[in-house]
């Protein structure tokens, strides 16, 4: 037990220090960091032409009202934000340290191959923005609704919010893990982030077929549409299991399968 304490412990220093070269690294060349945000700026009104569109039609859609609707984009947008900003940079990046060798550095190294690969770079910027809009959607969309704002409702949102990002993390890293085999997976890495838009909208919009193989067989609906459903008391007992156990799973699946192309990497360099 104070073994597994001491580990965490070091990571979370490593991640830290992560966190602060990145942000450093970013500074160093403020043209591209503001270009960066004003970006994902113009990303993110895109995002809100979709509330707009709810708004101005003022239709209820399968039970959802316009604020609710605000309220799943709202967490939409900021799952995106922890995304972006702390994963996929990272994810993109792995096929070249694989390919490159330059992975066998990495591998001597006294921590997790799989932490320091996936987790080594971030994009504070991307993040800040995506996070603190997204947040705003959120509060906007909860008080109109006067949800409760109770321990329960807050504990369970936040819950919720932290397995879809770990659902997020496990699903989105699974393709990527192919890298291990396949020289060229940049086709991969399209197909994934054209399922990630799935959740631009609620998933109670789509056919209930859809729902639940989006909810089940590919959990992309688990990331971000769980935190929303539970407030607004739209989870069944299954729902609610589920959210719970997925990210165990996802986690735990992707574990699996990383220590498996890890046993059977050779290196690239030699």
């Amino acid at each position: 037990m104070r073994e597994a304490l001491s580990e965490m412990k070091k990571h979370g220093y490593l991640y830290g220090l992560f966190l602060k070269n990145s942000l450093i690294a970013q500074l160093e060349y403020r043209a591209n960091f503001i270009t960066g945000i004003l970006m994902e700026c113009g990303y993110l009104v895109v995002k809100i032409l979709y509330v707009v569109v709810f708004y101005i039609s003022g239709k209820t859609v399968n039970g959802l009202s316009p604020d609710a609707s605000l309220l799943f984009i709202g967490t939409f947008v900021t799952i995106t934000g922890f995304y972006a900003g702390l994963f996929m940079m990272n994810f993109f990046e792995l096929r070249h340290q694989i390919n490159s060798g330059s992975m066998d550095l990495l591998i001597t190294k006294p921590v997790s191959l799989q932490f320091i690969l996936t987790l080594r770079r971030a994009d504070v910027g991307i993040m800040a923005v995506d996070i603190l809009a997204g947040l705003v959607m959120v509060a906007v969309g909860w008080s109109r609704l006067k949800i409760p704002f109770d321990l329960v409702n807050a504990l369970g949102f936040l819950g919720f919010l932290c397995g879809g990002a770990v659902v997020g993390y496990a699903l989105f890293l699974l393709p990527q893990i192919c890298s291990f085999w396949f020289i060229e997976t940049s086709a991969i890495s399209e197909v994934t982030d054209a399922f990630w838009d799935f959740n631009l909208v609620p998933m109670l919009v789509y056919d209930r077929l859809i729902q639940r193989i989006g909810t089940f067989v590919l959990p992309i609906f688990v990331v971000t549409n769980f935190p929303a459903l539970f407030v607004l008391g739209r989870m069944n007992r299954i729902y609610i299991i589920w959210g719970i156990a997925a990210p165990f799973l996802m986690l735990g699946l992707t574990r699996l399968f990383w220590n498996y192309a890890v046993r059977h990497y050779t290196s690239a360099s030699s």
